[in-house]
Order: structure tokens, then sequence, then C-alpha cells
């Protein structure tokens, strides 16, 4: 395919995963994170060769004086359940431009090259949540801003107040030999026990015990991510040695998954990327207390969740159980190509029940 002019300096290369792997890897080293060795090897195998989906879109930005690639973006294929119908989506990512190149060089034709795609495989949006250099460059090619991602915090050690968030109201004036023995007093989970028919269950593997769960997710009307055994067992590496996520589930009397969440660990923080259960509070009281008495008995310091989207059951019951609130930096960004009945539900915050694992494909 011929070169897409993006200016006279530039030039705008639709890439190949297999042509393109070293001139990927080499920019995703200079500008993205994870840049120790190895990582950013093992994360091209998973998205660009192995995904279940198929391979990213992505266009690499040439440099007519230097004749080297020095910029790239990428819309990866996912599914989204948009109130329960499956729409082939995808997720906006490795948005790279070497230092040298930023400002009023290839950026915004990389990211136009990008959405302009969309149509012709077929994908009804492109989302993600942009750095604050990335946001000014998605609101110029016609990302619309959902709003702020909300993180909703649970303190299980006083030392996260004070590591994590020095300067905040939170932090002022704790005393953590106080504190400690109080956060774990005062919290619910003390008080709250699961049914004798609810067992914890450690899943290697996500299965069809899954579904009656992942059924009654998406009956609930909302905009979210599609979950099945297959798109689940390799997006959380499931059986794979160093895999990083664990899932935490209830299980019922008749073997099936009344609800689960799952957690990577960073810096003794457990990530909660994402959560399911049925449309019973009890099944999530008892999942939210299990999580918090498993993450105390493990040493974690806090439990970490994001959302976006309508306050519901578990926004109501996460605060309940003494998760506190806060505005993040990032926002939800969503484009759509056209303005049918589903785009223009997907670009209204209220449609979505966002949370972190929808941002992976």
């Amino acid at each position: 395919m011929a070169d897409v002019r993006a200016a006279p300096r530039y030039s705008i290369v639709p890439g190949d995963p297999v042509e393109h792997r070293d001139e990927v890897l080499a920019l995703g080293y200079r500008n993205l994170p994870p840049a120790v060795q190895g990582a950013r090897e093992a994360r091209y195998s998973k998205y660009f060769e192995d995904s279940p989906l198929g391979p990213p879109h992505f266009f690499l930005a040439r440099d007519a004086e230097s004749d080297s690639f020095v910029g790239m973006s990428a819309i990866f294929p996912t599914q989204l359940r948009v109130f329960g119908e499956l729409v082939p989506a995808a997720v906006a990512g490795e948005f790279a431009v070497d230092d040298g190149h930023r400002g009023l060089g290839p950026a915004v034709p990389l990211q136009r090259a990008a959405v302009n795609a969309l149509g012709d495989h077929g994908l009804a949006c492109a989302f993600g949540y942009p750095n604050e250099h990335s946001e000014p460059i998605t609101r110029r090619v016609g990302y619309t801003d959902l709003g702020r991602l909300t993180r909703f915090v649970k303190v299980l050690r006083s030392r996260v107040l004070v590591e994590q968030y020095p300067r905040g109201r939170i932090a002022a004036g704790v005393g953590r030999v106080a504190l400690d023995p109080l956060l774990w007093a005062f919290s619910r989970e003390r008080l709250h026990r699961r049914r004798r028919e609810l067992r914890v269950e450690r899943p290697t593997a996500f299965d069809d015990r899954f579904s009656e769960v992942w059924e009654t997710n998406r009956r609930q009307g909302t905009v979210t991510s599609e979950r099945n055994p297959e798109l689940l067992n390799w997006k959380y590496e499931m059986g794979r040695e160093g895999g990083i996520y664990t899932t935490l589930a209830l299980i019922g009397k008749d073997d099936r998954v009344a609800g689960y969440a799952v957690y990577t660990v960073r810096n003794d923080i457990r990530h909660v990327v994402d959560i399911l259960f049925g449309e019973s509070q009890e099944v999530l009281d008892a999942l939210l207390a299990e999580l918090i008495r498993d993450a105390r008995k493990d040493g974690a310091l806090a439990i970490s969740l994001i959302h976006l989207g309508a306050q519901g059951l578990l926004t109501q019951r996460l605060r309940s159980f003494g998760f506190l609130r806060r505005t993040e930096e990032s926002s939800l960004h969503v484009y759509v190509p056209g303005e049918s009945e589903l785009e223009q539900a997907l670009v209204e915050a209220g449609n979505w029940n966002f949370l972190q694992a929808d941002a992976d494909v």
C-alpha cells in the first residue's frame, strides 16, 4: 500500500506485525512503559501476534530527513456488549512519538490514520484513557471526553496513606500505630459472614461455570466488555507461568460462579481490574468481604479499583465497605466514526460500566 502523505517531512505508513516488529519494539522502548528488557517483547507477542481477535491495525510515521520511523499509533480489536448486543470495537494504544518530533510533527496524522481505519474494519468505536500529553491530540482528532475516572481505595495499612498520598488530607495527622487497629476494628468485612453454600476458590481458568454471571452482566443494559473463556484466559494469561493476574471467585452449591474479582499486585496494593457478580447485593457483599479479608491476610496495603459510569450497586457497596473515592487525572475518551443510534449511545458516559480491564483487549 502506498504511503499516505501527512506533511512534507513525514509520511504515515500502514504497519505490518511481521515486517515492522523491530520498529514497533524500538519505538516502545524509547517512549513507553514497560521499559525493562524483555517486557515489551512479551507484550508484542501477546497483543500483536497471539490475540484471539487478530492483530491491531497500526500506523508508523517515517521521517524523510533520517529515513527512520519516529512514531506509531494503533487500535486493537476488542468486543463490547452494548445493551447486550455484541459490537466489534477497538482499544486505542501504543501511541508514541520520539522526542524532537512532537508538537507539530506526526502525532495528529498518526491518530487520524488510526481512527480512519475503524470504518474500514467494521469497528463501532475506539476508546481508551490517554495520558495528559496525549489528551489534546485525541480531542483534536474527534474523541469525546466522557469524564474523569473514579478510583475507589480501601486502605488496609496506614503506611499507604503516607507513602502514596503524603500531601492528602487523609494522611494529615495520621498516627500509624494508633490508626492500624482502627482500620481493622471498624471495617465492615469483620461483621460479614457468607452463606454456607458459597465457597471461595481461585480458578486457574475461565470456563462454562462463569456463563451465568456473564449473562447477568449482559442484561444490565450498559456498555461493557465481552467476557467469554477464550478472551479472558488470553487476557489474564491464565495458566501462564509468571502471570500477574489472580482470580478470586465465589462458587455456589451448583458449582456455578456467583461472582468474581480479578486483581494484580503492584507495590503491595491490590488493583482490582475486573469484578462481576449476580444482581444480588448479598453476593456482592460476600465477594467484597472475602476480597478484603484475603488482602489483609496477604499483607496488602490497600485495594484499588477504577470505575466510570452510572452509580449503581457496585459503587454503593464499595462506599459501604469503606472504599474512599478519588477523582483521577485520566479520562475515558471515545471516538465514533458516525452518528447512528448505537454510536451516539457510546459517547454517553452514563451508559458505560467501565472498569480497568475494559481498556485492555
